[in-house]
Order: structure tokens, then sequence, then C-alpha cells
């Protein structure tokens, strides 16, 4: 995954609505390229909480995420029984991980995020243009109940890939 210019970083920070105060942001990581540092400056800003997960291993250095209140910085295992901490729900998650490490895993890594978002919250998943899962996202995430799914040609290496989660009832059909 390759480092984000400011411009396109700023045009997909456009997807978090400022409309409303205390919003969480969720960015599951492997810190392939610099998606949370556009994050974090969108969440300082505008006063939001931000909970940045790595997946890599060991946590890089990040003093720039690591020095403000608002913002949690953690290690976490894709097989991890549950992502978030305290029951707390999130209006937004992102997700930056290399196609080949979450494909395994993806219903159960989904589901996993399902659990962690507010009802109509919104799941950003950046994909490589040529990778595995591109072609077959949308009906992972249908299957996953999440809905509105779009794609965001922004960036030359990625594809975008924009869904809500459905309201609650689907959740329970499949045992979520």
């Amino acid at each position: 995954m390759e480092q984000l210019r400011k411009d396109q970083a700023a045009l997909l920070m456009q997807i978090v609505s400022d409309q409303y105060p205390n919003q969480q942001i969720f960015h599951l990581s492997d810190g392939k390229n610099n998606l949370h540092d556009y994050i974090f400056e969108l969440a300082k800003e505008k006063g939001f909480e931000f909970d940045f997960r790595y997946v890599g291993g060991n946590l890089p250095d990040l003093p720039l995420l690591q020095n403000h209140p608002g913002c949690t910085v953690e290690t976490l295992d894709l097989k991890k029984r549950a992502y978030n901490k305290h029951t707390k729900l999130y209006e937004y998650v992102f997700v930056t991980i290399e196609d080949e490490k979450i494909e395994k895993e993806i219903d159960e890594i989904f589901k996993k995020i399902f659990r962690i978002m507010k009802n109509a919250g919104v799941l950003v998943l950046f994909l490589e243009r040529d990778g595995t899962l591109q072609k077959k996202i949308d009906k992972i995430l249908e299957e996953g109940y999440f809905v509105a799914v779009n794609h965001i040609e922004i960036f030359d290496s990625y594809d975008v890939v924009n869904a809500r989660k459905m309201h609650g009832w689907g959740a329970y059909m499949v045992g979520f």
C-alpha cells in the first residue's frame, strides 16, 4: 500500500460527517499507508474519539497519535474474540489491511466489525486495485448485512469501498 496524498485524503475524509459531536472512529490497519495521520487530524480538529488498532505485530512509533487524549493506539490480533473495549460502538470504521492478510478470515473479521458499529455506521475499506477481494467484496459485504455498498475512485492503487451497517435486524438472522 502506498502513502496517501493530502488532497486525496481530504476528499476521503468528507465521508465523515461533522454535523454530530463526539463521534467515534475506529481504524484497523497494518500501517502500510498513512491514512491514520489524516483521520487523527480530523478527529483532533472536530473533537472526535479515534481508536487506532495496528495488526502488523509490534506497534511502530506513532508520536502524533500517542500524544492526544482523544486517541487510543494499540496492537490487535485479527483472531481476537472482539475488537473493541468497553462495548464502545463506532460511527465510522476504516480498514486498511492488505488483501491477503484478511482474505482467509474475512467473514469472521466482518462479523466482529459489524458488532462494533452503530446502526447505520459507515465502513470504509481499502482494497488493492488488482487484488483478489476486488471482484467479490460486494457479495461478501451484502452477505454480512452491510448495505449501500459503493466504490469510490480517489486513489490510483486502491479501490475504496464504502458500506453502511444494516439496522440490527439482519444481524440476528446470521447469529452476530
